[in-house]
């Protein structure tokens, strides 16, 4: 299997796989607020809403989920905040949450760009 080039993080080191200086600069999950209560909200959250590009309303909404774009019903196994916490999205509000898959979750993230 081949190896992934090496990239830039955003502190400027050039190496593979995650950056030890920035993951301690971001917090653990725990101190980003993804604790047990969070845990449990996220089950209950995923077992009312199973396909990604679910939201608070029952529909499938396109704007996160490539499943969705296409029509693909795909189940979903991540609980995404549709505004994110370091942007000023409500942590346990379902207004702010969406069903995503872990691909559709990991392409948002990477249209994003670098976490701070």
């Amino acid at each position: 299997m081949p190896w992934a080039p090496p990239r830039t993080c955003r502190c400027g080191r050039i190496g593979r796989g995650r950056c030890p200086r920035c993951d301690r600069a971001r917090g653990t999950a725990v101190e980003r607020g993804y604790d047990a209560e969070w845990a449990a909200y996220s089950r209950a959250w995923l077992a009312r809403f199973p396909w990604c590009g679910q939201r608070a309303d029952g529909r499938r909404h396109p704007e996160h989920s490539r499943c969705a774009q296409r029509g693909a019903r795909v189940r979903a196994t991540v609980t995404d905040h549709i505004r994110s916490l370091r942007d000023g999205g409500a942590r346990l509000d379902p207004r702010n949450h969406q069903s995503l898959c872990r691909s559709c979750n990991a392409a948002k993230d990477a249209a994003r760009g670098p976490r701070l």
